[in-house]
């Protein structure tokens, strides 16, 4: 395709798209709605994985070993246990240092420990694996260890957040289609009008003998123009909706949890969220400008 072509092409498009501002901007409009439905649990689901990330390389599990263990007794355990296969790091929490973290976790009900010392609490390893996957095979065979009181991991978390994945994927995508579909529909009538417009324009171009592709590509140029800007607007307010949440959610709700569940920086999905809006942006409007005008040219 020559360059004169290809400058003729972006020219008209570029035309269209300014003659039939109003319709246009009713796409935009539709478009934006959808872009950012998708882009709420697009970004809903980001977060999701995330926190499974960070839940996998956080300390998994803790053992707590027999109140009654001496010395010899908690050695014993710790080599039994440190020969399992699969263990990235494993942490010893003596008693004493049980102690000091148990104060600074009540921090100004610290008081609370006066006159108590360090024997009352257990001795007991974190552990965290190599792999999330090997976590409950792992736990079953230490729990039944005879020295072992107690294992704790965030099994329920895990497995809670794991679950509603799929869920929230499958409902995302069925309430982002709904308006897509009316965003295709919006802008193939959009191209329709400016089609209609220019019927003895286009009549003229194929008695002179134009082909398909020069009458066919300015429209898909006006779709693929409504359709970015759609997604730009959509990128900016979803973008602007979530630093605001994310602030509060990070600042309240994961500051009572310990940070056990926080929402990712804007900074850190923001790409993926503009090239997400950009990618079903064009492609949105260029299905919808490609259906439109292949209809009149077939008619």
């Amino acid at each position: 395709m020559k360059f004169q072509t290809i400058r003729y092409i972006f020219r008209e498009g570029f035309l269209y798209f300014f003659r039939n501002k109003l319709m246009g901007l009713a796409s935009c409009a539709i478009i934006t709605a959808a872009l950012i439905i998708l882009g709420v649990f697009a970004l809903l689901l980001s977060n999701i994985d995330t926190n499974l990330r960070l839940l996998g390389e956080k300390p998994q599990i803790r053992i707590y070993c027999r109140y009654d263990l001496d010395d010899a007794d908690v050695f014993a355990l710790e080599d039994e246990i440190r020969a399992e296969p699969g263990i990235r790091e494993f942490e010893f929490i003596a008693k004493d240092e049980a102690f000091l973290r148990a104060k600074e976790l009540l921090g100004e009900d610290a008081g609370m420990l006066d006159g108590l010392g360090p024997d009352f609490l257990p001795v007991s390893f974190i552990v965290r694996l190599d792999e999330p996957d090997m976590v409950e095979a792992f736990v079953q065979k230490v729990a039944a260890m005879g020295a072992v009181e107690k294992v704790d991991y965030p099994k329920r978390a895990i497995d809670f957040i794991a679950g509603i994945s799929g869920w929230v994927k499958a409902f995302g995508f069925a309430i982002a289609c709904i308006p897509m579909l009316f965003a295709v529909f919006i802008i193939s009538n959009t191209i329709r009008i400016a089609v209609f417009e220019r019927n003895s324009e286009i009549g003229i171009m194929r008695y002179i003998g134009a082909t398909e592709q020069l009458i066919r590509w300015p429209f898909v140029v006006e779709g693929v123009l409504i359709g970015a800007l759609g997604a730009l607007v959509a990128y900016f307010l979803t973008g602007f909706g979530y630093s605001i949440v994310e602030g509060s959610f990070n600042s309240g709700v994961a500051a009572i949890s310990g940070d056990f569940v926080s929402l990712a920086p804007i900074g850190s999905v923001s790409a993926q969220l503009l090239a997400l809006d950009l990618l079903f942006g064009v492609f949105i409007g260029a299905i919808g400008s490609a259906q439109a005008i292949q209809k009149h040219l077939r008619a």
